[in-house]
């Protein structure tokens, strides 16, 4: 191994106390510009930064960070409930909309109205004109719901059955 790579392996335990120079390794860093650039360029770079925070207050710089983390938490408290408010008004809504089409889908629509009416098959009118199924619809009377004792369902005089046969025989 040559002497430049055997000094560039040193710089850096010289530069940071862990090792020294030899006599001989002194002598060649005196004469071979290459490693002198190289141990001037290792030993400057381990002087970086170190006038950097030797006016640093520790318990100042702990306050600080320690007031950001606080506003930082609180930030995140208000973020969360507020969040927690919009999901849970999202949800709201979403549970009446949900519920009102699901009522809706639910009842079924209501039929139509149907008029009742009395559906009696009656041979002997399918022959009569017109006029004729007028007169006899004129004769009936209104259906029978009941009323006082006097009147006897199927009591008729010979006037309304004289009128009833004359129709019905043509």
């Amino acid at each position: 191994m040559s002497d430049c790579s055997r000094l560039s392996d040193l710089i850096p335990a010289v530069v940071l106390g862990r090792s020294r120079w030899t006599e001989e390794e002194v002598s060649h860093l005196r004469d071979c510009p290459s490693c002198q650039q190289e141990w001037d360029i290792v030993r400057d770079a381990s002087r970086l930064g170190s006038h950097m925070g030797g006016d640093l207050d520790p318990a100042g710089v702990t306050r600080v960070v320690l007031q950001r983390l606080a506003r930082h938490a609180e930030t995140l408290q208000r973020r969360r409930s507020w969040g927690f408010a919009a999901l849970s008004s999202a949800a709201a809504a979403a549970v009446i909309i949900w519920a009102g089409r699901a009522t809706s889908n639910r009842i079924p629509p209501a039929p139509p109205a149907t008029v009742a009416s009395l559906q009696i098959q009656l041979p002997e009118l399918d022959n009569l004109l017109p006029a004729e199924l007028n007169a006899v619809l004129q004769t009936m009377d209104e259906p029978y719901v009941g009323g006082s004792d006097d009147t006897v369902v199927g009591d008729s005089d010979d006037e309304e059955l004289e009128t009833g046969f004359d129709t019905w025989e043509g």
